[in-house]
């Protein structure tokens, strides 16, 4: 197999880091990641985000997260009002607006995101060939898509190639 380093290069120069090791290496890099607190993103093969994954969000974690099913119905919605197919939402957590009452779940963090940097961008993060995405301690925040308020709470989330762990 050759490799272009051009595009490692390229991840460098903006910032980023390039780590290439072996499966159980990695596993154990999100994990002590995620038990620091620190935030961080990695780009993973699938079988390393199905075992992250798989690993992480334990039926009880899920519980603790609140993190329920996304229906088929939203799935649907997100495809036909936002334009974004095959999402793979898995689990989303469901937040309240304290101020208007709103709920916030995988229909507004897709809603969010395509405000936030385009439609484009979370298309082809939610349809990468080759890597999986796992998000660790995110800082981003959720905010109400009716009244702007930023919500108190994180917004959790699993689908088939991008999810998050974070610290309890």
């Amino acid at each position: 197999m050759r490799t272009s380093l051009g595009h490692f290069d390229a991840a460098v120069e903006h910032g980023g880091c390039v780590i290439s090791a072996e499966s159980n290496v990695v596993l154990s890099l999100v994990k002590k990641t995620t038990e620091s607190g620190a935030a961080a993103t990695y780009y993973v093969t699938k079988p390393q985000y199905d075992a992250i994954m798989d690993g992480y969000w334990t039926e009880e974690r899920r519980k603790y997260f609140k993190l329920e099913k996304v229906s088929v119905e939203e799935q649907q919605r997100i495809e036909s009002e936002l334009g974004i197919k095959d999402v793979g939402f898995l689990y989303s957590n469901r937040m309240s607006c304290e101020n208007c009452g709103s709920v916030y779940g995988a229909f507004e963090f897709i809603q969010q995101g395509i405000r936030e940097h385009g439609k484009e961008a979370v298309e082809t993060a939610l349809s990468l060939a080759n890597a999986a995405v796992v998000r660790v301690n995110p800082t981003a925040v959720a905010v109400c898509q009716n009244c702007k308020t930023v919500l108190r709470e994180y917004h959790s989330y699993i689908c088939n190639l991008y999810g998050c762990n974070r610290v309890e």
